[in-house]
């Protein structure tokens, strides 16, 4: 339910592809259920590292992760039967299904999911050696305390505190859409943590959903929630114009420490609290 509205390149507007966006938040589910919900922030950069390797073998295979740079597609109508129109489904199953067999390779039965690459670490390296993230060198570094509370995950605490609606373990794994998915400049991951919040309450819940209703399943999709998300993405692009965490900040994170620094700027946190305020009324709302 929560990730209904990331589709189509949150939703149906061409940005990160769901697909994968559903690999980020898989690994990163993964990687909670590892560390048994006990995460450092050492365990954040592994997986935000092992994210843009991912997104980079995805744009290598397809070379895009943006929907709206496929040829063949043409997002101009934010609906259920806009995402799920057969043009576009084939190509989305096709993507899927590389991607899984992508990830069984990556999380098969008998191992844990894999370091880093060479190439990546040997950007994180000093002398050959592992440069670990130190925590308490970051805080000196900015003049900031590492709160661990990230962009997605900050809006969906925020909206849980104020609703009830939401869990702490959503909140946890969401990390991997921070910097626009594992800091890769994407689709921006506060905008994509309301709209989680939004497909909580409103997003249709299969398991719960009378069987007869959803024989058609673009009539049942087609629904309140599309209606209401459609209020927060237009009010988000007025205000910011991009969907693109790179565009709306103008900047292009190259590791932990260049995020953080942005993370806890007054930019970002307008940001935040645009879009906690804006949910919130949606929410609330009552005719």
């Amino acid at each position: 339910m929560a990730l209904t509205g990331l589709a189509g390149g949150i939703l149906n507007n061409g940005s990160t592809c769901g697909v994968v966006i559903g690999g980020a938040i898989s690994s990163a589910a993964i990687r909670d259920k590892e560390l048994a919900g006990k995460w450092t922030v050492e365990d954040e950069v592994q997986l935000l590292n092992e994210i843009r390797e991912d997104i980079s073998w995805f744009e290598s295979k397809f070379n895009t992760s943006l929907c709206r740079e496929r040829e063949e597609l043409n997002y101009q109508r934010i609906t259920a039967l806009g995402l799920l129109n057969p043009q576009k489904a084939k190509g989305c199953v096709a993507r899927a299904n590389k991607s899984m067999a992508y990830f069984v390779e990556k999380y098969n039965a008998d191992s844990k999911p894999r370091k880093v690459s060479e190439n990546t670490r040997k950007k994180h390296d000093a002398g050959g050696k592992r440069n670990h993230f130190n925590l308490e060198s970051h805080e000196k570094s900015f003049g900031v305390k590492e709160t661990c509370e990230h962009c997605a995950q900050k809006v969906l605490k925020e909206i849980r505190e104020e609703t009830g609606i939401g869990n702490e373990e959503l909140e946890r794994i969401s990390v991997a859409l921070d910097g626009g998915i594992g800091l890769s400049g994407g689709g921006c991951g506060a905008l994509s943590g309301a709209l989680m919040a939004l497909g909580l309450k409103y997003a249709l819940d299969t398991k719960n959903t009378d069987p007869a209703k959803l024989k058609n399943i673009y009539r049942a999709m087609d629904s309140e929630f599309f209606n209401k998300s459609k209020i927060l993405v237009d009010k988000f692009i007025n205000e910011f114009e991009y969907f693109e965490c790179s565009r709306i900040t103008g900047k292009k994170f190259e590791n932990w420490d260049a995020f953080s620094k942005f993370r806890n700027s007054l930019s970002c946190n307008k940001i935040n609290q645009f879009l906690v305020k804006e949910t919130l009324e949606i929410m609330t709302f009552k005719e």
